[in-house]
């Protein structure tokens, strides 16, 4: 029953936002009671939080295929395709116009550290074995997704693989230039 209150909820965020996020709506789409949700989750927060949580760590992941440069192309077209669904632009909106102590900017705040968590080990690797030089896994996260947020989330275009990999390419190859 947890996954499908869990999906309820994501699916409320998708169509409605956050707001839309009561314990009767979940329950009445999970197709359970008002009771259950409220047992496992007794803090609304916590059912946001394992909601989105579910959704980061299924929808974008940095694949480690040996090649720095070919995975973070992959990454960014993940980072792509999430913001452009209804529950990617959903969390994006919501984290923008919240206030910073509004629990749905923390929420976002841990989707972030996530996805940091998953590209800092794909750095780690790649610096070990001399594909790049120690980097901050945060500014590199800034300087690659950046773009991709202006470009799907302002000017509502799609990513094509093209872009992501001049992206990618234009990023790393600043990272291992001589310093002038």
């Amino acid at each position: 029953m947890s996954e499908q209150v869990l999906t309820a909820t994501t699916e409320l965020i998708a169509r409605h936002g956050v707001a839309a996020v009561t314990y009767d709506a979940v329950a009445k789409l999970a197709g359970t009671s008002r009771a259950t949700v409220y047992r496992k989750w007794p803090e609304r927060h916590d059912l946001l939080k394992d909601a989105l949580m579910r959704f980061a760590e299924s929808s974008v992941s940095v694949p480690d295929t040996g090649d720095v440069r070919s995975d973070i192309v992959e990454f960014l077209c993940s980072i792509s395709d999430t913001l452009a669904t209804p529950i990617g632009r959903a969390i994006v909106n919501a984290s923008i116009v919240s206030d910073a102590d509004d629990p749905i900017r923390q929420l976002s705040n841990d989707v972030l550290q996530a996805r940091l968590g998953a590209l800092q080990h794909r750095i780690d690797t790649a610096v070990e074995s001399g594909e790049l030089p120690p980097v901050d896994a945060s500014f590199l996260n800034t300087m690659l997704a950046a773009p991709v947020y202006l470009l799907v989330m302002r000017d509502r275009r799609p990513l094509t693989r093209e872009l992501a990999r001049r992206i990618a390419h234009t990023v790393l190859d600043g990272l291992t230039a001589p310093a002038p």
